[in-house]
């Protein structure tokens, strides 16, 4: 089992908060995760990232494998899946670091992984990513899951990583599912502190 198998969580998707059954808080209410013994006050490592990744690539195929769409749904994964270069729930846990970046870019062996547990993921919510279009014949629960912190984690990720193919897919879901009126994109950014919404926050990062 992953991390986010074994730990038992309650998650806010409106605000992006994230509280593990146990945990403790510090003097600013922020939940602190001692149940992994991962300090939120420095990066992990590249070591124990590639370690928490791996392991959940393995239950993403059993799930794919499956069909099993609402186990990507209801399970907590994006901080190793798709990480990034941001503070998120768990501080700087998982925040990647300028050098790993870049060392990470480099191992042809991990993008492609990276890039098949996008493409299963998305594919649980219908998302043909290499198509860029929904798939023509879906499962019950193979459908957009209400997590627009995830898209946006995935997306900012394909961006760094340099799978720009991936992120135009992915912004090209978003489109769609704003357009549509499914939902406000609206998510909880610890980075800015507050609110904020996948499109807009791309488009700042397209820009910078």
């Amino acid at each position: 089992m992953s991390q986010a198998s074994n730990i038992n969580r309650n998650f806010n998707r409106q605000t992006g908060e994230l509280t593990n059954v146990g945990e403790h808080k510090d003097d600013k209410g922020r939940g602190r995760d001692t149940s992994n013994g991962d300090s939120d006050d420095e990066f992990v490592g590249k070591e124990k990232l590639l370690e928490y990744f791996n392991k959940q690539m393995k239950e993403f195929e059993d799930w794919y494998k499956e069909r099993d769409w609402l186990a990507f749904h209801h399970h907590h994964y994006d901080w190793w899946m798709f990480p990034i270069d941001e503070i998120s729930s768990r501080g700087k846990a998982y925040q990647l670091p300028p050098n790993v970046l870049a060392e990470l870019k480099q191992d042809e062996q991990f993008i492609a992984k990276l890039r098949h547990g996008v493409r299963m993921m998305v594919t649980s919510w219908g998302w043909d990513i290499d198509n860029h279009e929904y798939f023509h014949s879906l499962d019950n629960k193979q459908k957009w899951s209400y997590w627009p912190v995830r898209l946006y984690k995935a997306g900012k990720c394909m961006w760094l990583f340099g799978q720009k193919d991936y992120y135009q897919s992915l912004k090209k879901l978003a489109e769609s599912i704003r357009g549509g009126e499914i939902e406000k994109l609206d998510y909880f950014s610890h980075t800015r502190g507050g609110k904020a919404d996948v499109l807009e926050e791309w488009k700042r990062m397209e820009t910078s």
